[in-house]
């Protein structure tokens, strides 16, 4: 997954939305939403209405990642991408659910980049491998929905 063309088009959108807001807690809180809207998401939907879903949390963490310049943070190798893809699936979602949920507030509440890290990376292991989704299925999905509204 190519996450410096993802961030940028991010960038791009976030610019072209932004108007002076409080945008450092405004953020956390839109990629909390998400996660949560993801997650309600996951067992009464089909797979393109998830897939969507998924493609928002993943802009929204590009969005925290682009206000506090922590993208460089984000970015995955093609062998980390691959060992996370190669992990057991999770046993609950609901765990998963919750542990995002902690990490993405400690971020914000501790300052601390490395929770929104540990964050990115579960994150990334549940749609690898608990959706099921290809690093290209995301990324063709995430461009559909943010390249068109440009």
């Amino acid at each position: 997954m190519d996450i410096t063309k993802l961030a940028k088009i991010q960038r791009q959108i976030g610019t072209k939305n932004s108007f002076q807001r409080e945008k450092d807690e405004l953020v956390y809180s839109e990629l909390s939403i998400a996660v949560a809207e993801l997650f309600n998401k996951v067992s009464r939907a089909d797979e393109t209405i998830c897939l969507k879903a998924y493609c928002k949390v993943l802009a929204a963490f590009l969005d925290v990642a682009n206000t506090k310049k922590w993208v460089y943070l984000l970015l995955l190798s093609p062998e980390q991408e691959e060992k996370l893809a190669s992990k057991w699936r999770s046993r609950s979602e609901a765990t998963v659910y919750l542990t995002l949920q902690q990490q993405i507030l400690k971020a914000h509440l501790e300052r601390r980049n490395e929770y929104l890290v540990r964050a990115w990376n579960i994150f990334i292991k549940f749609g690898l491998t608990d959706l099921k989704y290809s690093s290209e299925m995301i990324e063709t999905c995430f461009i559909d929905l943010y390249m068109r509204k440009s």
